[in-house]
C-alpha cells in the first residue's frame, strides 16, 4: 500500500512543515529560539509556580556549592586551635559555622521538596496543555491536511512529540541551571585558591566541550530522525490496520510485510545509531576527567 503522506506538503503543528517519509530535518533547523518559546510558553502556562522552582533551583545549587567555603574555614580555625592546643576556643568558633550549615541545609532540604512537588505538577500539566493548544490549532487546518497525512503520523505528534518534551522540562532544563549555577560558584573558588589549577580545569573543559560537539552533535542528528522515523512506522501500522481488508483482498500480505520491514528497519538503524553516540560520550568524558585529575 502507497503512503498517502507522499502526496502533498502541508503546513503541520506548531508552524513546522509536515513530515515526508525518509527526510529528517537537519540540526540546522533546530535553533536555540526553539528553547526559547518553549520557556516562555511555560511561563504563560505557570506564571507563578515556574519562577518559585527556579528560585528553589537556584538556591540548592547554590547551597551545595557551600560547604567548601564553610570546610576551608573550619580547617584553618582546627590548624591555629591545633598549634596553641586551646580546644575549647576552637569549639566556640567552629560551632556557629556548625549551626549556619545545618540552617542551609534544613532549607535546602524545603526548597527541594517544594521544587520536586512543583515540578511534577508542571511537567505533566505543561504535557496536557501542549497537547490542547495543538488539538486547538488542529482544528483550524484544512481537510487536506488529514487527507494527506497517515492518522498515526498524526497521533505520533501528540504521543511521542509532545511526550519527548517530558525529560527536557523535567530534567534537562532545571538540571542546565543547577549546572550553570555550580560552575560560576567553583570556579569562582578555584580562581580565590589557584589559579594554575583554574587553567588545567579550563583546558580540560576546552577538550570535553569539543567531544561533547562532535558527539553529541551525531547523537542528537540521530535522535531526531529517530522521532521522524517513529511516525512514519505509526503511520504505516495505522495504513495497514485500516486497510486491512484491501490488502486481503488484493494479496498485498507480502508488500504489506516488505513495506513495514523496510520503515522498521529504518527506525532500528536510527535508534541504534542515536544510542550509539550517546552511549559513548559519558565513558569519554570520565576518560577525560580521570586524566585530568
Amino acid at each position: 500500500m502507497s503512503s498517502r503522506a507522499d502526496q502533498a506538503q502541508t503546513k503541520a503543528p506548531g508552524g513546522t512543515k509536515g513530515r515526508r517519509p525518509g527526510s529528517a530535518p537537519g540540526l540546522s533547523g533546530i535553533r536555540f529560539n526553539t528553547v526559547k518559546r518553549l520557556i516562555r510558553t511555560l511561563f504563560e502556562f505557570y506564571p507563578v509556580m515556574l519562577p518559585l522552582v527556579i528560585v528553589c533551583i537556584l538556591f540548592n545549587a547554590f547551597v551545595s556549592a557551600v560547604p567548601s567555603i564553610f570546610q576551608q574555614n573550619v580547617i584553618a580555625i582546627v590548624e591555629e586551635s591545633w598549634q596553641s592546643r586551646d580546644w575549647s576556643a576552637a569549639s566556640g568558633r567552629i560551632l556557629p559555622f556548625v549551626m549556619l550549615l545545618a540552617v542551609f541545609y534544613l532549607l535546602s532540604l524545603a526548597a527541594g521538596l517544594t521544587y520536586n512537588r512543583a515540578m511534577a505538577v508542571i511537567t505533566q500539566g505543561s504535557l496536557k496543555k501542549f497537547r490542547e493548544k495543538m488539538f486547538h490549532g488542529m482544528q483550524e487546518l484544512p481537510i487536506k491536511y488529514f487527507d494527506t497525512h497517515n492518522h498515526g503520523d498524526i497521533m505520533s505528534y501528540y504521543t511521542n512529540d509532545i511526550d519527548t518534551l517530558r525529560q527536557l522540562i523535567s530534567q534537562s532544563i532545571p538540571q542546565l541551571l543547577i549546572s550553570c549555577v555550580t560552575i560560576l560558584t567553583i570556579f569562582t573558588i578555584m580562581l580565590y585558591f589557584c589559579l594554575w589549577l583554574l587553567i588545567i580545569v579550563l583546558l580540560g573543559i576546552l577538550v570535553m566541550t569539543q567531544v561533547i560537539k562532535k558527539v553529541g552533535g551525531g547523537s542528537a542528528k540521530y535522535f531526531v530522525r529517530q522521532q521522524v522515523e517513529l511516525g512514519r512506522v505509526e503511520g504505516s501500522v495505522e495504513e495497514i490496520m485500516n486497510g486491512q481488508k484491501v490488502v486481503k483482498v488484493f494479496c498485498h500480505e507480502e508488500r504489506t510485510m516488505a513495506d513495514f520491514d523496510r520503515v522498521n528497519g529504518e527506525l532500528f538503524r536510527v535508534s541504534e545509531q542515536a544510542n550509539r553516540y550517546a552511549n559513548m560520550l559519558m565513558p569519554i568524558l570520565n576518560n577525560i576527567g580521570y586524566v585530568k585529575y
